[in-house]
């Protein structure tokens, strides 16, 4: 599965990348190998790319999403370990909510928006697919530790 989450930060770039690998090392409970100064992180469930510099189509990203997103995490989830690593990845952006509280989208297969996080709540899409809604449980949804609604979303 090929997902993103992409985020609003203020933070340090460098402080963000190793805060981000922070939280994956502690999600994680196997090795987290860390790549070209904190911008990738690869472990058994998935590998994570971040990229706060050259943003392809930030523009149109930004409008499509109406946020100022500067933060493009891009995640391959692999599909041997599909739901274990779900389980895992949604801890870690559960975590990443509580430690540094940015405005986020999740999307899927680079359009199709999962969840989205806007100031003290987070909104599951209604509008998803069959398959989505198999994957995308309530146990999945509350690991994110935030209130939630449910509303359709554009996709």
């Amino acid at each position: 599965m090929d997902c993103t989450l992409f985020l609003v930060s203020d933070m340090d770039k460098e402080v963000l990348k190793r805060t981000i690998y922070d939280i994956v090392s502690d999600t994680v409970e196997d090795k987290v190998t860390r790549y070209e100064d904190f911008s990738r992180l690869s472990c058994k469930y998935f590998t994570l790319d971040i990229e706060t510099e050259d943003i392809i189509n930030v523009d149109f990203i930004r409008e499509e999403y109406k946020m100022e997103i500067n933060v493009y995490n891009g995640i391959q989830l692999f599909e041997k370990l599909f739901e274990e690593g779900l389980e895992v990845l949604f801890g870690i952006f559960g975590n990443i909510l509580w430690a540094f509280n940015p405005d986020s989208v999740f999307v899927e297969n680079g359009t199709d928006q999962i969840f989205r996080k806007e100031d003290a709540s987070i909104i599951i899409n209604t509008k998803l697919d069959q398959y989505q809604r198999k994957y995308l449980s309530n146990h999945l949804i509350t690991l994110l530790r935030y209130p939630y609604i449910f509303k359709e979303l554009p996709n």
